[in-house]
């Protein structure tokens, strides 16, 4: 007789997970939004990604909303995407305000907390969509693990580039991967299997030496932007005070 055993293999690293894995990656999606930002006169002017971190607080990067005045006048819309029967989900808008505003520079950190409007004409609350939890313990992410990121690629539907993608290094205060993005990627939160924000995308890295070649996509751990926060809170920032409140650190 043949080996009996022999029916069934793990193919290398075992890719079996339970059922919820999706169940839980639709409801951590629900967080994430398209943010639309505008210029005077409500003319488009450019979009990115963010997600909800807490009651009326969304995160994004700096270089997708970088003032106070920017937010005033942006929007963050979700259930901008595609169902299961293939058609378009109708977005709802919700206004960013100035109310609480906190940033680091585009060549810093590059990210971005900013107040949501609780309402919007159409009667859904901002707490219908929930929000992700930042935790402050680094060790969210580990070299080679695989992570997803949720997103609206060139200011589109909202997509998924998902698990086939790993880290690639963790150093300092940020983490690089080989996810799939696009412009208007940046502000989208790249998750661990556990579906916990690990970084905030904002940029690819470019090849040292090759021209118009790119090596890996580029995240700011979450632990440093805590960490940012806290400084600033320490030095009585108002805002960073409030955010800090506001995500039960």
């Amino acid at each position: 007789m043949g080996d009996i055993t022999a029916f069934e293999r793990i193919m290398g690293a075992s890719d079996i997970f339970p059922i919820n894995y999706l169940s839980r990656g639709a409801t951590a999606a629900r967080s994430i939004c398209k943010v639309q930002v505008y210029r005077e006169g409500h003319i488009p002017s450019g979009a990115g990604s963010g997600f909800l971190v807490a009651p009326n607080l969304l995160l994004t990067n700096n270089h997708v909303i970088r003032s106070r005045k920017s937010a005033a006048r942006s929007s963050a819309i979700f259930r901008y995407e595609m169902n299961e029967e293939f058609k378009l989900d109708r977005g709802i808008a919700f206004s960013l305000t100035d109310e609480i505003f906190f940033t680091s520079p585009s060549n810093e950190l590059d990210f971005s907390f900013v107040s949501v409007e609780e309402d919007t004409k159409e009667q859904v609350a901002l707490s219908d969509f929930g929000f992700l939890k930042l935790l402050p313990q680094s060790g969210k992410a580990v070299n080679g693990e695989p992570v997803s990121v949720i997103h609206h690629p060139n200011g589109g539907l909202k997509s998924l580039s998902l698990r086939n993608s790993k880290i690639m290094s963790v150093k300092d205060h940020f983490i690089t991967y080989s996810s799939d993005t696009l412009p208007g990627s940046s502000g989208a939160p790249v998750l661990n299997d556990q579906w916990l924000p690990v970084a905030l995308h904002h940029r690819s890295v470019a090849h040292p030496s090759q021209r118009n070649r790119w090596i890996a996509n580029r995240g700011i751990r979450i632990s440093a932007i805590l960490d940012y926060l806290e400084l600033h809170a320490s030095k009585r920032d108002t805002d960073a005070v409030m955010i800090l409140k506001l995500l039960g650190l």
